[in-house]
């Protein structure tokens, strides 16, 4: 089996607002792109509540595109013991990810805070575009307009624009 890194849903809705999440599974061609149950659950309730946006990635999970990792029974006993201010898919994503030494994709602080305390290897939204450039799956204009479509559709201010396109 390949590597999995694990994505939050904050992550991959960006990618999916924007209908580049194909971006994702072409950057980390090398390992399988990972959700746990509850970041699923979560994009089933979005779309049920109407954000039909979403819909790819519950597809992409359904293919098996994107792995469904369920905890295990020890995993899902220290997921209690993690901050309240965790929602319950981070809270499932950061147990697995630290049990199985998986790393993190998130543009949540609070999770990236995190998962540097624990040791868990994690990229957030900055670090995924510079990526994408940097691997070759789109060059720096490319980014440019990506970074622009997201703050467009998904109402994300990038402090640090230069600093992504940077050499």
């Amino acid at each position: 089996m390949s590597n999995v890194i694990l994505a939050d849903t904050n992550i991959l809705s960006t990618f999916a607002k924007v209908g580049r999440i194909s971006l994702l599974l072409q950057l980390l061609k090398a390992n399988r792109l990972g959700v746990t149950p509850a970041v699923y659950e979560e994009f089933q309730i979005g779309v049920t509540k109407g954000y039909t946006v979403l819909q790819p990635v519950i597809d992409l999970i359904e293919q098996e595109q994107i792995e469904l990792l369920v905890p295990n029974a020890q995993e899902i006993l220290q997921k209690s013991a993690l901050p309240s201010s965790f929602d319950t898919g981070e809270r499932e994503t950061l147990i697995v990810a630290r049990s199985r030494s998986l790393g993190v994709l998130t543009n949540e602080r609070h999770v990236k805070n995190w998962c540097l305390r624990e040791q868990v290897e994690t990229w957030d939204l900055p670090g995924i575009l510079r990526a994408l450039w940097r691997h070759n799956v789109i060059n720096r204009e490319q980014v440019r307009r990506l970074i622009e479509e997201i703050e467009a559709k998904d109402r994300v201010v990038f402090r640090n624009k230069e600093q992504i396109l940077a050499e």
